[in-house]
């Protein structure tokens, strides 16, 4: 084992620090949420009583709500269909002891380029330099090799860090990377250049024990399951008291086109577009609601782009709900948004109650709020 262990005894303020420092930073994340998330489950289930009870966290992605919870004191179910998510799950979510150690990543390096089989490199030199498909391969033959799941999701974990950070804003694709292979770096935007360069960097000992001692971090002792499929099928077997949905947004980015390259490089092959993002996805809530009414507390993310707040919340009521509905404005990628998007954007956070539930609930924390 390698990477240090704090224990128990940090706060939570520190210990969320070191969740998001373990995360890969994939778009749409709830990091900034997850402290409003959470009020909310305490206003209607009180903190005292979370201990022992099962969170679903049923879009996985990017991890950062299931590891809140179980930092929480929740027992936490993920699920998702992407490998890109369920290697999260696997490294972090079910692991409570097992770490990535400086001998595994001196090992890591000693890999000889012959032994590997070449996947990263196929993206040599269009989206990554060769020193970043070479270290990719050889990550992706470690996990291959061991017998421990959750270290294998670790070194996959670490290949897909890599893999983001050389690129700007985590954009993994063809682009002008190219050209930094070549030397043509006045062709090249000033700002995309410290990306390009860092690349360079990125198979050193040091700064690959640097991005392993992070993905440590967030691994720490707790209760948590992974499961890959999709929540739809998965939904009427799982026993939770507490569920958060985070499907993708209808009309907005498709995951699967923006992270393509890491799905071909996980699955060996890209991804189809989820149906949550279609520009009629938000009709596919009604169903997801159908499937988990077994389960009291629901809270449910969503945007604006095709859907309103009203349209949401009475879907949710319709189940015979308590609802409580909060808009609150939020950034997509600041860095190239329009003014517009960036004025008119909301996330939408809805809580239902089943009133009928045995779970000691209290249904005036379930009240109308806008917020933005």
């Amino acid at each position: 084992m390698g990477g240090r262990d704090d224990g128990p005894h940090r706060t939570m303020s520190t210990q969320s620090q070191s969740l998001w420092n373990a995360l890969p930073p994939y778009l749409g994340g709830k990091r900034r949420l997850c402290p409003t998330i959470f009020r909310e489950i305490d206003r209607v289930l009180p903190r005292e009583h979370w201990a022992g009870r099962t969170f679903l966290d049923g879009f996985l992605g990017g991890g950062s709500v299931s590891l809140y919870a179980k930092a929480q004191g929740f027992s936490v179910i993920s699920t998702d269909i992407a490998t890109r998510a369920i290697v999260i799950g696997e490294g972090l979510v079910a692991n409570s002891t097992v770490r990535l150690s400086r001998a595994e990543i001196d090992r890591v390096l000693s890999i000889p380029e012959s032994a590997a089989a070449v996947n990263a490199r196929r993206y040599v030199p269009a989206v990554f330099p060769m020193n970043v498909g070479i270290v990719l391969d050889r990550l992706f033959h470690a996990a291959h090799g061991t017998p421990i799941r959750a270290k294998a999701a670790l070194l996959r974990m670490l290949a897909i860090r890599v893999a983001l950070l050389a690129h700007p804003m985590s954009q993994v694709r063809a682009g002008t990377a190219h050209r930094a292979t070549t030397g043509e770096w006045e062709s090249i935007t000033p700002s995309c250049i410290k990306h390009y360069v860092e690349a360079l960097r990125l198979d050193t000992p040091g700064r690959l024990w640097h991005l392993a001692r992070k993905i440590n971090g967030g691994v720490f002792a707790g209760r948590g399951e992974v499961h890959q499929g999709s929540v739809l099928d998965l939904l009427p077997s799982i026993a939770a008291d507490t569920a958060y949905f985070d499907p993708p947004y209808s009309g907005a980015m498709s995951y699967e086109k923006e992270y393509r390259v890491i799905d071909e490089m996980l699955e060996g092959t890209a991804r189809e577009t989820s149906p949550f993002t279609a520009r009629d996805g938000a009709s596919m809530i009604d169903t997801l609601l159908e499937r988990a009414q077994h389960i009291p507390i629901w809270l449910l993310s969503f945007g604006n782009a095709v859907a309103s707040l009203e349209e949401l919340e009475v879907m949710m009521a319709r189940f015979g709900r308590h609802t409580k509905a909060i808009a609150i404005r939020y950034q997509h990628l600041p860095a190239i948004a329009t003014e517009g998007k960036k004025e008119s954007n909301r996330e939408f956070l809805l809580i239902g109650v089943d009133p009928e539930t045995s779970l000691p609930v209290r249904l005036e924390g379930v009240q109308r709020e806008v917020a933005v």
